[in-house]
């Protein structure tokens, strides 16, 4: 009896514990049932999400309904607020662009910022130009202080100080702020394109490019020495001619003026025939004196036109081979073109230019628009391969023998400039 008993009584614990378990799985699967149905139902995550939508909806509509309510005067008002708006953003955008583009910062080769610097505008007046001699003086002491060791820009500073010209003087100080924010001599030059040539330009841009800005510079001024040594020689030469003729000019209207017509007066009262030369000076001083405005205002008018007419190409091309024909005048222009044209490329072979791009660049610093017309064309020649010397004993009438000559040895010896 006393087996019987524990066996049930360890049935009745087995049973009661496998009970319990159930019970327990139960009440877990119960959990995850209501879980499961509350993320699906009511109040489920994608019931939450339709109601979103729905007050969304209620909230559009509300808003539609409001601005129907509204009237014309409010719709303008708003209109109007939106413009101004828009505008006051418009106007804000561009002055940040502008900032922006102020604020863009450049860099030179060497890695330095560099500054777009305009030149100062000042309010004083500034009379008469930048002569030969001052540009010489320029370069010179430029040239001098950079072999003595000076760097470029306190030794433009120091030439600031001592230019007498003011002009010149406003000039260097740009090119001081200029070289001072990392920018180059040269772009300083050519921002004045009235005081410095392009041929002198692009002279500065070579000796940059090679490091050799000194000694180019001196060349430079070597060159306009040789310039201005050149124009005193000729001022010289047509000095004591201009003095005769200005001579005989004022002696002709005092006789015309003061002497004839007191002449004529003599003659008449004594009933003698009157010569020739007094008939028409008498008749010039009546037509001047009657007419004298018209005949002024005339001759302005005419030279005027006549100026204008020779502006234009094609009849400043004509009165320029005309001028290289005439007798006198003729051979100094040719002698002056020649000269400058020699003078102006060996200063750009001696940089280390082209030949092609040194004779486009001394083209534009001839005055004679033939020669200029002339040096183009001997330039595209060059391209194809002709001989500078060729092309030269092409144009006997421009070129002497001598220069084709010494052309030719030179570019057979390699040493032209």
């Amino acid at each position: 009896d006393s087996k019987h008993q524990v066996i049930d009584d360890t049935d009745i614990e087995a049973k009661a514990n496998a009970g319990m378990a159930k019970d327990k799985q139960k009440q877990t699967s119960k959990k995850e049932y209501v879980s499961f149905k509350l993320y699906i139902g009511e109040k489920g995550p994608k019931k939450e999400h339709k109601e979103k939508k729905k007050n969304k909806k209620k909230e559009e509509k509300k808003k539609k309904s409001k601005k129907k309510k509204l009237t014309k005067k409010e719709l303008k008002e708003q209109e109007k607020e939106k413009s101004k708006i828009t505008q006051e953003g418009i106007k804000r955008v561009e002055e940040l662009e502008k900032k922006l583009q102020t604020s863009k910062i450049k860099v030179n080769k060497a890695g330095r910022e560099v500054k777009d610097i305009k030149p100062k505008k000042k309010k004083q007046i500034l009379i008469g130009g930048v002569s030969l001699t001052d540009k010489m003086m320029f370069m010179d002491n430029l040239s001098t202080m950079m072999t003595a060791g000076l760097a470029l820009a306190p030794a433009i500073k120091t030439l600031v100080k001592e230019t007498k010209n003011k002009k010149l003087a406003n000039i260097l100080e740009h090119f001081y702020e200029l070289v001072e924010n990392g920018q180059l001599l040269s772009v300083g030059m050519k921002r004045h394109p009235k005081v410095f040539p392009e041929m002198i330009i692009a002279t500065v841009e070579v000796g940059e490019n090679t490091g050799m800005l000194a000694d180019t510079l001196g060349h430079l001024a070597e060159i306009l020495k040789a310039q201005k040594r050149l124009r005193s020689k000729v001022i010289s030469a047509l000095m004591y001619p201009s003095i005769v003729l200005i001579a005989v000019v004022v002696v002709s209207l005092f006789l015309a003026l003061f002497v004839f017509p007191q002449m004529v007066v003599i003659f008449e009262g004594s009933n003698v025939n009157l010569p020739f030369i007094l008939v028409a000076v008498q008749f010039l001083n009546e037509t001047i004196r009657a007419y004298g405005w018209f005949i002024l205002a005339g001759l302005i008018g005419v030279v005027v036109l006549v100026r204008y007419f020779f502006t234009l190409k094609k009849p400043r091309l004509w009165l320029h081979t005309v001028i290289l024909k005439m007798p006198v005048a003729g051979n100094i222009i040719k002698e002056l073109s020649i000269t400058r044209f020699a003078g102006n490329l060996n200063v750009l072979l001696s940089a280390g230019l082209a030949i092609v791009e040194s004779l486009r660049i001394v083209a534009k610093t001839v005055n004679n628009d033939r020669y200029r017309k002339v040096v183009l064309e001997m330039s595209s020649e060059l391209e194809k391969g002709v001989s500078l010397h060729e092309s030269m004993a092409a144009r006997p009438d421009l070129f002497p023998s001598i220069t084709i000559q010494l052309c030719q040895v030179g570019e057979t010896t390699g040493a032209l400039e």
